[in-house]
């Protein structure tokens, strides 16, 4: 006979998760075991959004690990050929600053130098890779990294042989690079130009253990009579579900670099800002799946997800002397979606 075992708070979590989801491809045929960063191309993203959110997670094609995002780079970034010059100088023009004369065979330190002698410039600000005599790589870091208004130009007439090509290879507006944990393992590493499924935003809190997290099934079966006499049931009007629990007081707002509230996520402020509605229409008002998982720690029992989806708040009301914040809402589901599973982290991470 199948042992049971009752629902208790202690082995109960609470989540929020947003919208966001798409596809990209992996642009790094570099990684080893270790890496911790890859570059991504061909996102397709949703409501075509192009920067990947940094709390953003995702999986590659064959492997199972969710990872998330602590870092997405979409700094601009130029390639320079010298054109084949044999000698000369030539320039570049910075968000309207011009450089002194840059030897064609200039080694990358020299680029750079010849860069960060710019009064806008400060050392940090510019990355510069490729090769010694070119061809060159600009990439903005520091304070203009992540811009996409900064504008550089080049002038090779001064060189002989030449001129070069200035040509550009990151325009700032899209997610080139992320930066993410944990990091790429022997036996599980993605290959270039893999497909990556990119995963909704997700936090957590505890469920108050002083409290409940309850729900409400509404149905309205409506009864026809005939000549006086009960006759067919039909369907009546869903009813959206309405739920209700209490999870524990922590911070409300996130301090800089610090994991987001669960208050910030149901509120899509500070840096849950960037959260994607739920909602199937974004001009409706902002919503959340809502989530319960029930995580026993007794060996191989599967762990129980249930999902309400779309779920809008109605009420939050934090209490400091109870150190707990009541919510309730209602969600755009007649029932929740409960979902069984192997009790580990990727399996219950991967649920969407």
């Amino acid at each position: 006979m199948a042992t049971t075992r009752r629902k208790e708070i202690q082995y109960a979590f609470i989540g929020a998760q947003d919208g966001f989801s798409g596809t990209g491809a992996v642009d790094d045929a570099t990684l080893v075991n270790g890496s911790a960063s890859m570059g991504v191309d061909t996102l397709s993203l949703v409501d075509a959004v192009t920067l990947l959110p940094v709390g953003s997670r995702f999986t590659t094609a064959g492997i199972t690990t969710v990872r998330t995002i602590t870092a997405q780079n979409n700094s601009q970034a130029w390639n320079l050929t010298n054109g084949g010059a044999s000698a000369g100088t030539f320039t570049l023009t910075l968000n309207g600053e011009t450089t002194a004369g840059i030897a064609y065979d200039a080694t990358m330190a020299a680029v750079l130098s010849a860069i960060e002698l710019l009064a806008s410039v400060t050392a940090g600000d510019i990355v510069v890779g490729g090769m010694d005599a070119g061809p060159w790589t600009i990439t903005m870091a520091g304070d203009l990294a992540n811009l996409s208004t900064n504008t550089l130009t080049y002038d090779g007439s001064g060189l002989t042989g030449g001129p070069g090509v200035l040509t550009v290879t990151q325009d700032g507006l899209s997610t080139w690079n992320v930066t993410f944990t944990p990091s790429i393992v022997t036996g599980a590493i993605p290959s270039d130009d893999d497909v990556i499924t990119f995963l909704p935003q997700r936090i957590f809190a505890r469920v108050d253990d002083q409290a409940d997290f309850s729900y409400t099934e509404t149905y309205d079966p409506q009864i026809d009579t005939e000549r006086g006499k009960l006759s067919n049931a039909r369907e009546g009007t869903e009813q959206p579900m309405q739920v209700s629990t209490s999870f524990v007081l922590d911070w409300l707002r996130a301090s800089a670099g610090k994991e987001i509230t669960f208050y910030e996520a149901l509120n899509q402020l500070g840096d849950a800002s960037d959260w994607v509605t739920a909602a199937d229409d974004p001009c409706e008002p902002y919503c959340v799946d809502l989530f319960l998982f029930d995580r026993p720690d007794c060996g191989s029992e599967e762990a129980e997800v249930i999902f309400f989806r779309k779920f809008y708040k109605q009420t939050i009301s934090p209490s400091i002397q109870n150190a707990a914040v009541d919510l309730s809402g209602i969600c755009q589901a007649v029932r929740p979606d409960i979902q069984r599973v192997t009790n580990d982290d990727d399996t219950i991470g991967a649920l969407v």
